[in-house]
């Protein structure tokens, strides 16, 4: 078989890729993971020196011999020094592996430095191109230092636990899940205040918690959470601000919920919510501009206390209209305490102003410059529904079945 011309040299061009492919010694500028070392978490605290912070970086790198991924030994530094690039570079230094930035799960900020104002420190993490916005936001009580070096009953580092709590977060729905491209969309928006999630240690014996299986450590709680004023911390939130916090920002998706103190019936119930949403309404009342919101849940009884006999259909039917009354109350009760301490504070973290620009936007140019005034005693109302479902099976106590 003869070949043409033009066949020859389609070949000839075929074989001469081929000599220059073969001739490439690797990629060029490319790292190899040995020299890497996965960064975790970083903590943010003020430093001993004027215009510095105390930077804390948590490493991660597989142990010698281990079996799987999860198993890493913690490196932890703390570099004191005037920029994140600074400290970055001071941990290459000691650790002799370049920290690879795009692995980072979390920033713990310290009281100091967040009452001081973080965002300067924060600037590298936001910018630098290896670093990504879905890094969860937490403050903490004390120095993120600290934090980070505790020794955990589970062997985890501090900063994945707090991730794998982050993470979980919806599945009770008390606490708010910032991450920093949140944090900075919120920011951004000037008339919403940020807010975080507060990360706290706990002790056996502390707070009606003990363990008995011997292991030494302390375990992760995130409850609570910090009210900013721009990038300055101005006050914490209790659990319970913070729980009607979720409620009418409508990020309440599951969340177990008792009713323990409401009511005079003697009977307390106990429950998960199945479905929730929260909505609002901005109302003109002849001339006086209100915020309508309407909660509506969908709950489950678990429990049912201080039961002493056996109902009738018609009076467990009866008693489940006053579960719903109970938890309609307990979920009052938590938006009425965070809508306090929003006119206290005279901050609108709930994000009121944001409602109002997005309904009445005419109304929202007359008040915006005076909002952090007007907040205060801005007229706001609260409808909250409950409705019961899945009541169990049982119409009595254990005791009386």
């Amino acid at each position: 078989m003869k070949i043409k011309g033009s066949q020859k040299r389609n070949l000839g061009l075929i074989l001469s890729l081929i000599i220059c492919l073969l001739s490439l010694s690797g990629c060029w500028g490319k790292t190899e993971v040995e020299e890497l070392a996965p960064l975790i978490g970083v903590g943010l605290d003020l430093g001993k020196k004027p215009g510095t912070y105390l930077i804390t970086q948590q490493l991660a790198r597989p142990k010698q011999g281990g079996t799987t991924a999860a198993e890493v030994e913690d490196r932890t530094f703390s570099i004191e020094a005037s920029s994140a690039r600074e400290a970055y570079e001071e941990v290459y230094k000691i650790s002799n592996r370049i920290p690879f930035m795009g692995s980072l799960k979390v920033i713990v900020i310290g009281e100091d430095a967040a009452k001081a104002g973080f965002n300067d420190i924060l600037d590298f993490n936001q910018r630098y191109s290896e670093f990504r916005r879905s890094m969860f936001l937490v403050l903490v009580k004390g120095e993120a230092q600290s934090f980070l070096n505790l020794k955990l009953r589970n062997g985890q580092l501090p900063a994945m636990s707090i991730k794998n709590h982050m993470e979980q977060g919806e599945n009770l729905s008390t606490f708010p899940t910032v991450r920093l491209g949140h944090y900075l969309t919120v920011l951004g928006t000037k008339s919403t205040a940020p807010i975080i999630p507060v990360v706290n240690s706990i002790k056996s014996g502390k707070g009606g918690i003990e363990y008995k299986d011997g292991k030494n450590g302390e375990e992760i709680q995130i409850q609570g959470a910090g009210v900013l004023s721009g990038d300055r911390l101005v006050d914490f939130l209790t659990d319970k601000e913070t729980k009607g916090y979720m409620w009418l920002e409508n990020n309440v998706v599951h969340r177990l919920i008792n009713t323990v103190g409401i009511g005079e019936s003697g009977v307390n119930f106990g429950g998960q919510v199945l479905k929730s949403t929260t909505k609002y309404k901005v109302k003109d009342n002849d001339g006086t501009i209100e915020l309508q919101y309407q909660v509506k849940a969908s709950i489950a009884v678990d429990e049912v206390m201080g039961l002493k006999k056996q109902l009738s259909e018609a009076e467990w039917i009866d008693l489940m209209k006053v579960a719903e009354e109970s938890f309609a109350k307990e979920i009052e009760e938590e938006c009425l305490l965070s809508l306090k301490k929003q006119r206290e504070l005279g901050i609108d973290f709930l994000g009121i102003g944001r409602h109002i620009e997005q309904r009445n936007s005419a109304y929202w140019k007359t008040v915006k410059e005076q909002w952090q005034e007007k907040i205060v005693d801005f007229p706001i109302s609260l409808d909250v529904q409950v409705t019961i479902h899945h009541a169990g099976m049982s119409s009595g106590s254990a005791m009386t079945n």
